[in-house]
């Protein structure tokens, strides 16, 4: 279950030195959150609510193509609330924080020293969501992000944009829909699309966005499996893109990192009652892409990476 915003289904409300490694206490965020607003959207009636989700998140270190290895640790925590408005309309109000502490050894491809190490992503965002006659729903998504390693200054850390997605409910068991982000800010402007659905193939087998608090965030698909005594099960991936301003006294001088990577997984779940979850992650980053650029946005450095083991324990629920 999202918990920065309300799901919507086809005809009821979802049930269910720098390079050493530092001690932790998975698009760029945006794009989650405009994957979410494609989900948004609340039936008529229903009562205000209260969604958060914490996930720990760990990516082991993996192989550099020109020698070197990197890995993180990471949080993803959430928390956002819900008004009902007429006409089956909504309103909310969301705070997502995303936590990555970077360890590189010896990355000779990004300039031989860690690029990154502590990153911070905090987003802002007020989804909208209209209801439009009995079928359709249109949802707007107004969001302002920080991303940026520690250090970095904070005016340059800064992306600003919206999305807007339609979606349609077409059947008792089936809901589509489609939606595009524009976004400006660390020396890009960005366009994107994103999709939608919710089809329900049998009383226990279902294809579904993924969920935020996973590590392949909402953009994705995960076809979920009920199983008895309260368990569920999913397998699941999503394309994923991050960019972050660096420490403005840094090796590269308030330049710009990109972490791009197809993170695959597989879930398994168990409600904890009515409002809570817990679900545990197992998976690989997979066809992943390091990029460094300097403070105007031109390229420096570029490096893949070999597949990444990663590991997410997710505790969510409703209030």
């Amino acid at each position: 279950m999202d918990p920065f915003v309300p799901a919507m289904t086809p005809s009821r409300q979802r049930q269910p030195d720098r390079t050493r490694r530092r001690h932790l206490a998975g698009g760029a965020l945006f794009v989650l959150l405009g994957a979410e607003a494609a989900a948004s959207g609340a039936p008529a009636g229903p009562p205000a609510a209260t969604r958060f989700a914490l996930t720990p998140i760990h990516q082991f270190d993996a192989n550099l193509d020109r020698g070197g290895r990197a890995g993180f640790s990471g949080l993803l925590g959430s928390v956002s609330h819900t008004w009902p408005l007429a006409g089956r309309s909504s309103i909310g109000l969301g705070l997502r924080l995303n936590y990555q502490d970077w360890q590189f050894d010896h990355p000779r491809g990004l300039g031989g020293s860690a690029p990154w190490d502590q990153v911070y992503r905090v987003a802002l965002a007020l989804p909208y969501s209209l209801g439009l006659g009995d079928d359709w729903r249109l949802s707007l998504t107004p969001t302002l992000e920080y991303a940026g390693e520690s250090g970095a200054r904070f005016g340059d850390a800064l992306e600003y944009g919206g999305t807007a997605a339609i979606a349609r409910t077409l059947g008792p068991d089936l809901a589509l829909g489609l939606g595009v982000g524009l976004f400006q800010g660390l020396e890009r402007t960005r366009a994107f699309p994103f999709l939608f659905v919710d089809w329900r193939l049998s009383d226990r087998l279902r294809l579904t966005n993924s969920t935020s608090a996973g590590p392949a965030g909402p953009a994705g698909l995960e076809l979920g499996y009920t199983l008895p005594a309260g368990w569920n099960a999913g397998l699941g991936g999503a394309w994923r893109s991050f960019r972050q301003r660096l420490d403005r006294n840094g090796p590269h001088l308030g330049g710009i990192g990109e972490y791009r990577s197809v993170p695959v997984y597989l879930r398994i779940g168990r409600r904890l009652g009515p409002r809570l979850s817990l679900d545990l992650y197992a998976g690989a980053a997979v066809g992943a892409r390091l990029r460094v650029e300097d403070a105007g946005g031109r390229r420096l450095y570029q490096d893949n990476q070999a597949t990444a083991a990663l590991l997410g324990l997710s505790f969510s629920g409703r209030f």
